[in-house]
């Protein structure tokens, strides 16, 4: 009887029990490339969700953990997604109850490949089943900047480099913006309580930071210019209305700023675009050890959150993620620095809790 039990699980072309993350995995991509199949037959170029939405709804309960799923429910496209005949599994990683496939799908058409990742976790009852999918462009275990360029960046950051001036329309003060709780009423904003609060300690060890929109991919990438000491930094926020006003490090905690600059980098002014609604700071020398697909998993797994959060890259809490104030778009970044021109703090505005006067400069409030 055994045996036969287990002739009809590896047999299962879809579903069932399944022993391994491998043929989990190519049983959902088999079973998705059907449906889709079934429908661009039926549907041709009238794309019915509903139907569509029916089909992929047994896809996701037969090889998806509960509160899972392919995320294809909403989308239909002219060629798929997961196809059995050019996706090809290259590695499996098991460690314990968890694992990750890794597959590769050549597109000949553009004479370039796509991964994906499948991330399983075991069931004794159901056998292993999909928690989440990550597509990358590029390899999954590839670094985020390549290895011939981690020199080159690092060198562009020098603990006396110069500092540049803020633009001349801010006048943003950060003592103002970073106080203890209190009221707001200001026209563009519904009336609100500010709130300062602390979210624990940033980890630098390289002394070499960066501020980037951490949702997307790196490509020419460059640090802050001006380099700091190794330590443990307090992190805060300013929130109102549940949104990030600031986020700050303090790099000196006995002192207040009483002038700042602008945090560029050596060919920027200070100011971070914004895509996916977050700005990141972090130590750049541990960025430089972060694989394409750690950094895919922190980004989807702060999302789940969205809050100021520290994340930890390749060392404990070396990336705090914030959202950006009212989201996409672009912010400042400055140096708070002392009367002898000593760095104390490092922020960024989000420019919620700001007001322009009548000469067009932007002030805090």
């Amino acid at each position: 009887m055994k045996n036969i039990i287990n002739f009809f699980k590896k047999n299962n072309r879809h579903g069932g029990v399944i022993d391994s993350p491998e043929d989990r995995v190519k049983a959902f991509i088999s079973h998705w490339y059907d449906q889709w199949s079934k429908a661009r037959i039926k549907m041709s170029k009238d794309v019915d969700f509903d139907y569509w939405g029916d089909l992929i709804s047994d896809v996701d309960r037969t090889h998806f953990v509960a509160g899972s799923n392919s995320g294809s429910r909403n989308s239909f496209g002219s060629q798929a997604d997961y196809d059995p005949n050019i996706e090809k599994i290259t590695e499996c990683d098991i460690q314990g109850d968890v694992a990750s496939v890794f597959t590769e799908i050549y597109e000949d058409a553009f004479k370039s490949s796509k991964y994906h990742v499948y991330d399983l976790e075991f069931d004794t009852e159901k056998g292993w089943k999909i928690a989440d999918i990550s597509t990358l462009f590029h390899p999954p275990k590839s670094p985020v900047v390549d290895a011939y360029k981690h020199a080159g960046i690092l060198s562009l950051s020098i603990s006396d480099a110069p500092f540049m001036d803020r633009e001349g329309h801010i006048d943003l003060n950060e003592n103002t913006l970073f106080q203890a709780e209190r009221n707001i009423k200001i026209p563009h904003l519904d009336e609100g309580v500010a709130k300062l609060e602390r979210i624990g300690k940033l980890q630098i060890s390289s002394g070499v930071l960066g501020i980037l929109d951490f949702g997307y991919d790196i490509y020419n990438f460059e640090p802050l210019q001006r380099k700091v000491k190794s330590g443990d930094y307090p992190v805060e926020t300013v929130m109102i209305h549940d949104r990030v006003a600031g986020i700050r490090v303090k790099l000196n905690e006995s002192e207040q700023p009483v002038n700042w600059y602008a945090a560029n980098t050596s060919s920027g002014n200070g100011v971070y675009g914004v895509d996916a609604g977050n700005l990141a700071i972090f130590d750049v020398g541990h960025l430089m050890g972060l694989s394409r697909i750690k950094k895919e998993r922190i980004f989807n797994k702060w999302c789940l959150s969205g809050k100021p959060e520290l994340v930890s890259m390749t060392s404990e809490d070396d990336c705090v993620i914030s959202t950006s104030g009212f989201g996409d778009g672009a912010y400042p970044a400055f140096w708070g620095v002392n009367g002898q021109d000593e760095v104390v703090s490092l922020y960024i505005d989000f420019m919620i809790l700001v007001q322009e006067t009548e000469n067009g400069l932007f002030v805090s409030v």
